[in-house]
């Protein structure tokens, strides 16, 4: 289902958003109770919502205490019958191999194991959860709007899946 979209159409971009991305479709900054972007038409996307993450962040995120304020958010999701996508703004091989990026380990003591244990948990936990690991800035902003045009697609489908088979 392609999701066809109209002048009144926008992308809502969470007003705490340090660094936004930039998008073809028209956007606005508004508040949102959770995620980083979704569409200003809840019937045209299921109710998605997109949390964006740099690499650091997400490792950071699942590493420490900012793991319990992040089911929070995903619970508050929940409670909204929202889906929520984490896109990290990174390759999955990258994610895996983290300890080897000098940047990003000196300051992590998590090992990739422990990471993606806590995300399989996650997914497992929450069904309307999917983490989706894309190759930068650029490609979270064209995955994005593409998320938000395929009608409900996200429902039905792995996205990173979709990604790595060049479906998304």
């Amino acid at each position: 289902v392609t999701g066809k979209l109209n002048k009144g159409h926008k992308i809502l971009i969470d007003s705490r958003e340090k660094e936004p991305l930039k998008f073809k479709i028209p956007s606005e900054v508004y508040g949102l109770k959770f995620g980083d972007y979704t569409l200003n038409d809840k019937d045209m996307t299921c109710n998605c919502y997109i949390e964006r993450k740099s690499l650091a962040d997400f490792i950071s995120t699942l590493s420490t205490l900012n793991y319990e304020r992040f089911c929070r958010e995903i619970e508050r999701a929940a409670e909204q019958n929202a889906n929520l996508v984490i896109l990290v703004e990174d390759t999955l091989t990258q994610a895996l191999s983290f300890p080897f990026l000098p940047h990003i380990s000196k300051k992590i003591k998590a090992t990739p194991e422990f990471i993606f244990h806590r995300t399989r948990k996650l997914i497992q936990e929450y069904p309307e959860v999917q983490f989706l690991f894309v190759n930068g800035r650029r490609e979270a902003s064209r995955i994005i709007e593409k998320i938000f045009t395929s009608g409900c697609a996200h429902e039905k489908i792995d996205l990173q899946l979709a990604y790595d088979n060049k479906v998304l």
